[in-house]
């Protein structure tokens, strides 16, 4: 299918979204390198993004709802000007809100997870925000089942919605050599320290883990506002000389943090497709996560990880230690998870999906004009 193109034989893609977000910049960068003239605007200041990028200036102690809102008039300038031909609104409650107010079609809505699986619930405001948005995007991408579900409980149909991961780059996130396994249990958990990854669970799960597993380590990738009562937590313990938190991690140094450890932990109360999740699957690590709908579409429990309830450090405790003495199942597991990722989460075949959605949009759109 051919795409539409500009002077330069490029069709023009607007990405609206946190241009910190390593979620964010690979997306640009896979567009660019497939051949669009990708233009990104951000609220958000980011030094090293890959292609071109505008930030949008608006006072920043206002709330959410309204600096997002403030941005319409220089999001509509780039629009004259940069004439797109798609756009591309990454996170509903932010960029969603400006695509919608901008009134330019065709524009897609990239989902990403508390943004239609817990915003939309906060107050009868927060609903009427999300259906706003979701009333008036030509097409929405979601990264997991369970979230396509509860799109179409909110009023989109079927048709305007595409499930695909967000996968994983499988020429970066590979296995250690040998059997991947490590002589020492080597935890690792990659979520963010905010309230919805609940990491205090595995906090509070390490002193039991350490009583059993004296050589047990503890790492903590990912930043946020619990930091400072997790890092206290973890003091608590009288364990905090082997539990390291190490802020947030460069995905390009990712892979190499993972294949330290041999068991992954996620903590999560609420989730879609994890790509934390699916990345230390990569790398060969066993996955010790809690038994969420997403988490099932991905781990069955005994076969290739292990899901435990939210919430409790005790059962959370006991399959870490089980995990570890058992090492037939881990290599098990690993070999399983490889077969699974490059099934259903490989990054390039994965984002052929979403390439072939906007060049179909963009192709429709063509033949209006």
């Amino acid at each position: 299918m051919m795409m539409r193109k500009n002077d330069q034989g490029k069709a023009r893609l607007l990405l609206l979204g946190n241009a910190t977000q390593a979620h964010l910049k690979r997306w640009a960068a896979y567009f660019s390198d497939n051949g669009y003239d990708v233009f990104t605007l951000s609220l958000e200041r980011a030094t090293d993004f890959p292609t071109r990028y505008r930030k949008c200036w608006v006072p920043g102690l206002l709330p959410g709802f309204i600096r997002y809102p403030l941005a319409v008039p220089q999001v509509r300038d780039v629009v004259a000007t940069f004439k797109p031909d798609i756009i591309n609104a990454h996170f509903l409650p932010n960029y969603g809100v400006i695509a919608a107010l901008i009134r330019k079609k065709p524009w897609i809505l990239s989902t990403w997870g508390s943004d239609i699986m817990m915003l939309p619930e906060k107050s009868p405001f927060h609903m009427k925000r999300t259906r706003y948005v979701l009333e008036r995007a030509s097409f929405i991408t979601s990264d997991a089942e369970v979230m396509t579900k509860r799109l179409t409980e909110l009023g989109v149909s079927h048709g305007r919605i595409l499930t695909v991961p967000f996968g994983v780059d499988l020429s970066v996130f590979t296995p250690r050599g040998g059997e991947g396994i490590s002589d020492k249990p080597r935890i690792v958990s990659c979520r963010k320290l905010e309230h919805v990854y609940n990491v205090r669970t595995l906090i509070e799960a390490f002193p039991i883990v350490k009583a059993e597993l004296p050589d047990a380590a503890l790492t903590i990738a990912g930043d946020g506002s619990q930091k400072k009562k997790l890092v206290g937590l973890a003091q608590e313990t009288g364990y905090r000389d082997d539990i390291l938190f190490v802020g947030d991690v460069d995905h390009d140094k990712l892979p190499a943090l993972l294949r330290e450890h041999n068991i992954y932990v996620s903590t999560a109360l609420s989730d879609t497709t994890s790509v934390s999740l699916l990345e230390a699957m990569a790398c060969g690590l066993y996955p010790v996560v809690t038994n969420i709908p997403a988490n099932r579409d991905w781990i069955v429990d005994g076969t290739n990880g292990t899901r435990v309830p939210p919430s409790n450090p005790d059962e959370l405790a006991g399959a870490i230690i089980a995990a570890w003495r058992d090492m037939p199942s881990r290599i098990a597991a690993k070999n399983h998870n490889e077969g699974i990722i490059k099934k259903r989460a490989d990054w390039h075949q994965n984002m052929a999906l979403v390439n072939e959605l906007f060049q179909r949009i963009i192709e429709e759109e063509r033949g209006l004009a």
